[in-house]
């Protein structure tokens, strides 16, 4: 093999063994073809839209109207006696009951309560009663049997056992009421014991889609003097006009 030294050659021959001999190394310096363009990212799936609870608009879009057999007994149609109404009647629930003038309107001292009545003491020593109206739409407030005897359960008999109690049903102008009675130790809802000498009477009355719970409470003496006016109260119920 014969070797040339570049000192010997021309300088136009050098630089053609030069450009020669970068072209010996293959596709090593040669330029690489443009990558070929990635496709586009498929769009993520749009997420489900987010279903909340109906707004107060829209429920009240869908309430029934006016005068529809629903709407008869909302209790929000329905008037409540005030301070400033009839004195000689009560009215609550569509219904009208007569009442003695004496039995003074306040304003309901517990929830469920949705009007309230102040009966007078019976004499000395004896104190105040309360006639309380609860009105309730449907089958609310549960079953009859079971808050007659939710009320019953209030009292305990003088040897604190179970008080003395009755209860009947009557037909008032095509309302069926329960009644009932009871009498002995009271213990009200937040009171710290019972107290006793005191009695009930109670009545649940049922009307077109709705119950009406009337109750007179207090000492003995005072609920005894009311009785004749209570059941004058509850037989001369009728619809307000």
């Amino acid at each position: 093999m014969t070797l040339i030294s570049t000192s010997s050659l021309p300088r136009v021959l050098l630089g053609t063994v030069v450009l020669a001999c970068l072209g010996c190394g293959g596709d090593a310096g040669s330029p690489k073809p443009p990558a070929a363009p990635k496709p586009p990212a498929a769009a993520a799936p749009a997420a489900p839209p987010i279903v909340g609870p109906p707004s107060p608009d829209a429920i009240a879009a869908s309430a029934p109207a006016a005068g529809s057999a629903s709407a008869s007994t909302d209790a929000s149609g329905w008037t409540v006696s005030t301070a400033n109404s009839d004195p000689e009647n009560a009215e609550v629930g569509g219904l009208v009951f007569p009442k003695p003038v004496a039995w003074a309107w306040i304003k309901p001292t517990m929830r469920f309560r949705t009007l309230q009545y102040r009966v007078p003491g019976a004499g000395e020593g004896a104190g105040p009663a309360d006639v309380v109206f609860s009105l309730f739409r449907g089958n609310d407030g549960g079953p009859i049997d079971m808050n007659i005897d939710r009320w019953v359960g209030q009292f305990r008999g003088e040897d604190g056992g179970p008080p003395e109690s009755s209860v009947s049903i009557e037909d008032v102008g095509g309302l069926t009421i329960h009644r009932m009675q009871v009498t002995g130790a009271y213990q009200a809802m937040g009171q710290p014991a019972p107290e006793p000498g005191q009695k009930q009477l109670g009545a649940i009355i049922q009307a077109p889609g709705r119950r009406v719970f009337v109750r007179l409470v207090g000492p003995i003496e005072t609920v005894d003097q009311a009785s004749a006016d209570f059941d004058a109260m509850l037989r001369g119920v009728m619809p307000a006009g």
